[in-house]
């Protein structure tokens, strides 16, 4: 009997057959890359230990520079150049030195614990659970109108536990850390599920954007030339050697050189790049419509706008004035406008930036279907298979490309992302939010952070932060008399922790991290588990960082800005009026997002169909947020420089200049971690660098 009379006699027989030669092809693949060594895992949780117990110290008690934010954050990056300068020549020159793709393995476990320790979540969660109690008065009423709205599982139960939080603790008592258990326990079975659909989401978008639309990561450039070694026997890699990067390295490290002397030492001269206030030229109205209005001169910025495609950068900029056009404008007519909660932003702004983000939202998975329908196709073929006896259409190759590094497999993530929301959501209706008004909120918030994640991968922001959030998005549309004060309570509660300040992000630091390992040629289905295992690590050691410090020094003579502003000022505050006075339907809100929907839809249309449209939808998207507040002089400064560069030189020289752009990156993100520890040795406090 021939084998195609057996096939069809047995259709499970070429099931059988294409497996087997899937499985030796796999393998084949799998034997081309790299797998995570013992020492790199050891290294990398030391390091993510390392990081768990000192941001929190950073950020409370030393007060500086904030090393713990962006999706590039400072901490990850000294760590990375600590290694790379001094300890892996010394290993190297015994003939044991890491590898690039060790180094990018541990980079990786660093880059994502580095931001949970600060606002990612520990620097927001212990004083949101504590917060409200403390804070309470008969003057502000948080005890009438916001506690009794609070499970008492979310919060220790003694009042001594969180007064002593916020006031230290006595001599010689010690910290009650048995209160702390239950509450933490209960969080961490909402924070879970957070992180998967975190996880997930990127696994699954991962293809899409690294290997099918190719786009640029722009802040992973700069660890992946840091670890390129020419040969075994070089004790630097490369990158060290350039004389471009290190003319461009100077300037910027001196001026922070002379900058950092001169907060220990007046007499020398301090050179302002941290903010120029413009605000005093355009004091009076309309102009006074502008502010905030300042420029800061980030010399990283201006070496991450060199490495992005100029149609980028100048749209940028070009979407910051026009927003500001728009509100000088109103101010002309005489139109009042407010800002919207938390953000120096004007409400009608917000409004069609989100308007914008979720119409990109939903065209970004659009785009992305064929390759979303044939990863779910292939994530649960073999159950298919075995029902139908039939074979996927696809050939072999193509399958082994989808699957064979993918961070975990895909059937996982696609139930894994199931799980997370349905988990979420239950959490949610146990702790009084509602489980549909739990499952809306967190589907936006997914889509709106998948934009921001794609923000930072194509356009290389530090980090993203929506003035108008999925939240202000349900009481724009329904209005806060529609949701019971639980509701209002439990949704304005995960609205603060998650979604108002995304400058420590966790997600955009794991895309980042599998694109490094696609470069590296690492095995990514090896590195998760080490980034799972960080993450894990991070939480535990950052919580109980965080609650050592706060009973040690008393959490009011800490740094204001996490243990009272967040919670008081914005949380408690915004709750209060939510329950107290509330917030009706706005139309006006919903047409004008819908305003910006459709800008955006006449942006997209107009960028894929012509090839002379000079701007980039990623302008309208961050618009006039916070990032291009404080960003869009430097970006408009490697605008020019690349426009001048490739229009009159051309292509040569910018790549001959490319690593003196890195080089700029290097030098102020490596000063901001020298200053940092010089600040930790000699205990000084409140020496900020600079800012973000």
């Amino acid at each position: 009997m021939n084998m195609k009379k057996a096939k069809m006699l047995n259709p499970y027989l070429g099931v059988r057959a294409k497996r087997s030669d899937m499985a030796e092809e796999e393998a084949t693949a799998k034997e081309r890359m790299e797998n995570m060594t013992v020492r790199s895992w050891l290294i990398g949780l030391m390091c993510v230990l390392l990081l768990g117990i000192g941001i929190p110290y950073c950020d409370l008690v030393m007060k500086g520079t904030w090393v713990g934010l962006t999706s590039f954050p400072i901490a990850s990056f000294s760590l990375l150049f600590a290694l790379t300068v001094f300890l892996n020549p010394l290993l190297r020159s015994f003939g044991k030195g890491l590898s690039q793709h060790e180094l990018i393995a541990i980079f990786a476990m660093a880059l994502v614990s580095a931001g949970i320790p600060s606002f990612g979540l520990t620097g927001l969660l212990i004083p949101y659970i504590a917060g409200p109690f403390y804070f309470a008065s008969p003057e502000n009423r948080f005890d009438e109108l916001i506690l009794p709205n609070l499970p008492r599982w979310l919060a220790p139960e003694s009042k001594e536990a969180i007064k002593f939080l916020y006031e230290g603790l006595p001599q010689n008592a010690p910290i009650p850390l048995a209160q702390w258990i239950k509450p933490l326990l209960c969080w961490m079975a909402l924070i879970a599920p957070v992180y998967l659909v975190f996880f997930c989401l990127a696994t699954l978008m991962r293809k899409q954007w690294v290997e099918n639309e190719k786009l640029v990561f722009p802040l992973v450039h700069l660890p992946a030339q840091m670890t390129a070694y020419a040969n075994q026997r070089s004790i630097l890699p490369s990158f060290f050697y350039n004389r471009v990067m290190w003319a461009f390295f100077i300037p910027p490290f001196l001026i922070h050189a002379f900058n950092g002397l001169h907060f220990y030492f007046p007499q020398v001269p301090y050179i302002n790049v941290h903010r120029i206030s413009l605000d005093i030229y355009f004091s009076s109205p309309p102009w006074n419509a502008l502010q905030p209005f300042w420029v800061r001169i980030p010399f990283s910025i201006i070496g991450l706008s060199y490495l992005l495609p100029t149609e980028l950068t100048f749209s940028l900029f070009f979407f910051y004035f026009f927003f500001l056009a728009q509100q000088l404008l109103a101010a002309s007519f005489g139109i009042q406008m407010r800002n919207v909660q938390a953000y120096p932003v004007k409400s009608f702004v917000a409004h069609q930036m989100i308007g914008g983000i979720l119409l990109f939202g939903i065209y970004m998975l659009w785009n992305a279907r064929e390759h979303l329908k044939e990863s779910l196709k292939i994530a649960f073929s073999r159950r298919n298979e075995r029902s139908r006896g039939t074979v996927l259409e696809k050939g072999l190759s193509d399958k082994v490309k989808l699957t064979v590094n993918e961070p975990m497999p895909l059937s996982v993530a696609y139930s894994g992302l199931l799980v997370g929301m349905l988990t979420i959501s239950l959490w949610g209706w146990l702790a009084g939010g509602g489980f549909i008004a739990t499952f809306m909120l967190f589907l936006l918030y997914f889509i709106v952070h998948l934009v921001a994640v794609r923000l930072v991968c194509e356009g290389g922001m530090l980090y993203v932060q929506h003035p108008f959030r999925p939240w202000n998005i349900m009481l724009a549309a329904f209005g806060s008399q529609s949701f019971s004060p639980k509701q209002i309570t439990i949704l304005t509660l995960f609205d603060h922790l998650f979604m108002l300040d995304n400058r420590s992000p966790l997600m955009p630091c794991i895309m980042q991290s599998f694109k490094l390992g696609n470069m590296c040629n690492l095995n990514l289905r090896s590195l998760t588990p080490a980034l799972i295992a960080s993450v894990c690590v991070s939480v535990v050691s950052s919580l109980i960082s965080y609650l050592w410090l706060m009973y040690r020094y008393g959490g009011m003579t800490l740094h204001p800005w996490f243990t009272t502003y967040y919670t008081r000022n914005l949380y408690c505050t915004w709750t209060a009026h939510l329950l107290s006075v509330g917030e009706a339907p706005s139309m006006s809100a919903l047409l004008t997002m819908a305003v910006g929907a459709l800008t955006m839809s006449l942006i997209l249309l107009m960028h894929r169909s012509f090839m002379w449209f000079p701007l980039h939808p990623i302008g309208y998207l961050m618009g006039a947020s916070w990032p291009m507040i404080n960003f869009w002089f430097p970006i408009m400064v490697g605008w020019i420089i690349k426009t001048v560069v490739m229009r009159f030189f051309g292509a040569k020289l910018y790549r001959q200049l490319l690593p003196g752009f890195l080089g700029l990156i290097m030098a102020e993100f490596f000063s901001a971690g020298l200053w940092s520890v010089i600040d930790l040795i000699c205990a000084k406090r409140g020496h900020e660098i600079f800012s973000f």
